[in-house]
């Protein structure tokens, strides 16, 4: 499995979180073609940080936790419950509107040149 992020992202926010943000992207995305995980106007993904530790192996579920409550902190997630059954913890999150916004434009301050070529680091070929 390949991981990549984009590294003004990582640069302003860190570099799991870029890779998180990136992954909670994907499924979203996803969700959304699919027109599946509607809830309070956003389109959501779910998965519990020991999960996604197995996803990411090179960090642990608190590091997750971290990362993602940072995203969160800074306006680029958001955090959910929709699980059918009452007593499930697992964690839904869907993408803000800033978070979108960065993941297509990049931060506001880039120059238009930087903006039309996102930096991609793909980290098995560092």
């Amino acid at each position: 499995m390949n991981h990549s992020f984009n590294v003004e992202i990582a640069t302003k926010y860190g570099m799991l979180e870029a890779i998180l943000l990136e992954h909670l992207n994907f499924w979203i995305s996803k969700n959304k073609a699919n027109k599946a995980n509607f809830y309070d106007g956003n389109y959501w993904t779910y998965n519990s940080t020991k999960a996604l530790a197995e996803l990411f192996p090179y960090v642990s579920s608190n590091t997750i936790s971290r990362a993602l409550r940072h995203l969160k902190e800074e306006g680029l997630i958001l955090f959910g419950n929709y699980n059918k059954i009452s007593y499930d913890r697992t964690t839904w999150y869907a993408i803000t509107e800033k978070g979108n916004s960065i993941l297509q434009h990049g931060e506001s301050d880039l120059s238009k040149c930087e903006m039309d070529s996102p930096k991609m680091i793909n980290l098995y070929q560092i």
